[in-house]
């Protein structure tokens, strides 16, 4: 959760980490915005990700979240001009992601649908590629933890409880719960097999 001025800027390194591209100086950054393929481009991606980090610390500063003052006004409305870009950025990129769902360092590869329930949670470092749906059922929203890697087109369904260091293969099915890691897939998804801790750290 980010709430500080420190956590913010945590949060963003560790993205940035991820984003070589839009965050090793200035040429990149405009190489990759300008010139570079629409298939290998990070700018929109990045952009996205960073709008949602900033909407989520002036969220958890505003008047939905903190007694009415001078601060709490100043982020709601830094919170609207976030929020009307991240809508932009939503049209741009096909990504629905409620600010505060993901932890840090979230690796998104390509545009394409990324939906996610305003009450699931995801650890930190997370892989997710197009496709995907994280979505609600009557039993509540997932859980899922830490290094999980999410295939394209597989669905997560209800309050189902995801490990960490998970690998969920594309087009796969998740209604039951997930031990640490394990590989599943199909749909309904079972797990095909238990990786190595060794070799997952």
């Amino acid at each position: 959760m980010i709430i500080t001025r420190k956590e913010l800027k945590e949060y963003l390194y560790i993205d940035g980490q991820l984003y070589p591209k839009m965050t090793n100086g200035f040429i990149k950054r405009l190489k990759n915005r300008i010139v570079t393929s629409p298939q290998c481009t990070q700018w929109s991606i990045y952009s996205y990700l960073r709008n949602l980090r900033y909407s989520e610390y002036h969220l958890n500063n505003s008047i939905l979240r903190k007694s009415l003052s001078f601060v709490s006004v100043y982020h709601t409305v830094c919170l609207l001009f976030r929020y009307k870009a991240l809508r932009r950025l939503s049209f741009l990129t096909g990504f629905q992601i409620d600010p505060g769902s993901f932890g840090k360092g979230i690796m998104i590869y390509h545009y394409g649908s990324i939906v996610v329930n305003a009450g699931a949670k995801i650890g930190d470092y997370a892989t997710i590629y197009p496709g995907v749906l994280i979505g609600a059922k009557e039993n509540g929203c997932p859980t899922i933890g830490h290094h999980c890697f999410i295939g394209a087109g597989s669905k997560i369904l209800g309050g189902v409880k995801i490990g960490n260091h998970v690998t969920i293969a594309p087009n796969a099915v998740v209604v039951k719960d997930v031990p640490d890691y394990a590989v599943v897939g199909g749909v309904p998804a079972k797990i095909i097999k238990i990786k190595d801790e060794s070799t997952s750290n």
